[in-house]
């Protein structure tokens, strides 16, 4: 199983006026340098710690073949793009979205085969399945949860402390309530 990220985040997971103000910088100077910031704690620490994906994006999962149910990656996941395979005879299919469930209520998220339905044959060899899902709490900056958004501001905040400032090395525990196991 392969999980890659085809579509990364458009828009951050805090306001640039946020996380301005949690550098305090005033002025705009510093926003490209601030964004590279915000965006590598969102990608390198806040989803990499929570194994969540925190403003949309699309992930490819890849099988080689049809499990019982398929678990899915960076809950929440919010729809299914789509579910491909290669048939027996080596020809890829696009699964009918009515074939299949999305069980978004878990964490993580699996997909089922709908009921009466059972997963197709497929052709075996690596790779023969390729699921796309849309993950992640919404499109902008407002979905993202406020825990997460006090730890993305406070990680901004001690990237910008002044020289000596002791970062806190409690402060990942705001993430705890969000892991996923």
């Amino acid at each position: 199983m392969t999980v890659r990220l085809i579509v990364p985040p458009v828009e951050m997971a805090v306001s640039l006026t946020d996380a301005r103000t949690a550098a305090r910088v005033s002025g705009n100077a510093l926003d490209g340098e601030i964004e590279s910031h915000v965006r590598g704690i969102t990608e390198s620490e806040v989803e990499l710690l929570t194994g969540r994906a925190v403003i949309f994006q699309t992930h490819r999962l890849t099988l080689d073949s049809f499990p019982d149910a398929i678990r899915l990656p960076a809950p929440p996941v919010s729809s299914v793009g789509s579910v491909k395979y290669l048939d027996v005879d080596g020809v890829e299919q696009t699964l009918d979205p009515a074939d299949y469930e999305l069980d978004a209520e878990s964490e993580p998220s699996y997909l089922v085969p709908a009921p009466g339905c059972s997963w197709p044959a497929t052709m075996e060899r690596v790779n023969a399945v390729k699921v796309e899902v849309i993950c992640g709490y919404g499109a902008t900056e407002a979905a993202t949860p406020p825990g997460i958004k006090s730890y993305i501001l406070a990680r901004v905040a001690e990237i910008y402390a002044p020289p000596g400032t002791q970062e806190s090395p409690h402060l990942v525990r705001l993430l705890d309530r969000f892991k996923v196991y």
